[in-house]
């Protein structure tokens, strides 16, 4: 190599492609965002992500974000379906109408999820607004979406089996006060809180789970005479590797969750990372059942 060329990085060697997939959510207003991204690695890995993150569909759409989200979710399988079929999305019929497929461009990156990254970056604007935002000031929307997070594990939890219903949202009264605590599982031996650590809001997510860990904290010191024997909080994070988080958000979310960890330790508290309600519900009846 001569002395120019080592002034250059090596190109990167994995190869692939990039879609942006648009929705115009009034159909013929001709606003249109970018909801979804598609990644198609030339070894022909693929992968279909959400370029909106949970929290902003929630800021822009109030009331409705649950609606949005639903549809960005049957976009992303039918995507995802269309490439596991044909190993391309040219020929992608959108399940309905107001969807688009972006133009194909061609990248390279370390992995599949670099590429992603470039899509992100280069195609989703409210995603990297979302990104670089930091509103730590507002500790009423973490209460909101942690509300949303405990709705979502109980409703997965009764498609699992319906009978632990009953065992979500208990409130007892641990001290001597007439204060009543709420939990959000609870049953004779076992007992769970739920956080979620939202990147865009990591202070007031915190806050939040403390708050949690304290009242599981109340709990097991009292001094009532029939209290569970295991406690955890189980906490809702994004993956380290997910695409629309920026390298300085994933290091501020391990940061929190290691402090979180610590914090549960000190208490004999387990704590469980969950990447969506699923997984939770999983983990929630395995201990519970």
């Amino acid at each position: 190599m001569n002395t120019l060329e080592s002034l250059f990085p090596t190109s990167p060697e994995y190869k692939g492609s990039w879609y942006s997939v648009y929705l115009e959510p009034i159909i013929g207003s001709g606003e249109k965002i970018t909801v979804a991204v598609i990644a198609i690695g030339a070894d022909k890995q693929h992968r279909v992500i959400q370029a909106i993150r949970p929290e902003l569909l929630d800021c822009l759409y109030g009331s409705q974000a649950s609606q949005m989200q639903s549809m960005i979710d049957w976009i992303i399988e039918s995507a995802n379906t269309e490439i596991s079929s044909y190993k391309k999305i040219n020929n992608w019929l959108p399940p309905f109408d107001g969807i688009e497929l972006g133009q194909k461009y061609d990248a390279a990156d370390e992995n599949i999820e670099g590429i992603l990254k470039q899509a992100i970056r280069i195609s989703a604007s409210l995603s990297t607004l979302a990104l670089d935002a930091d509103r730590e000031d507002d500790e009423e929307q973490p209460r909101k979406y942690t509300e949303n997070w405990t709705r979502s594990i109980s409703e997965e939890v009764k498609l699992i089996d319906p009978h632990f219903a009953s065992n979500f949202n208990k409130k007892l009264q641990v001290s001597d006060t007439k204060i009543f605590t709420s939990y959000g599982f609870l049953t004779e031996n076992y007992v769970s809180n739920f956080g979620l650590l939202v990147p865009s809001r990591l202070s007031a997510s915190l806050n939040a789970m403390k708050a949690k860990l304290f009242d599981l904290e109340s709990l097991k010191k009292s001094q009532l005479l029939i209290k569970p024997q295991q406690y955890e909080i189980i906490v809702g994070t994004p993956s380290y590797d997910d695409p629309t988080l920026s390298d300085r958000a994933i290091n501020r979310l391990q940061d929190t969750v290691e402090m979180v960890k610590e914090l549960a330790q000190a208490e004999e508290i387990n704590l469980i990372q969950a990447q969506n309600a699923k997984q939770a519900a999983k983990h929630l009846y395995d201990v519970a059942a």
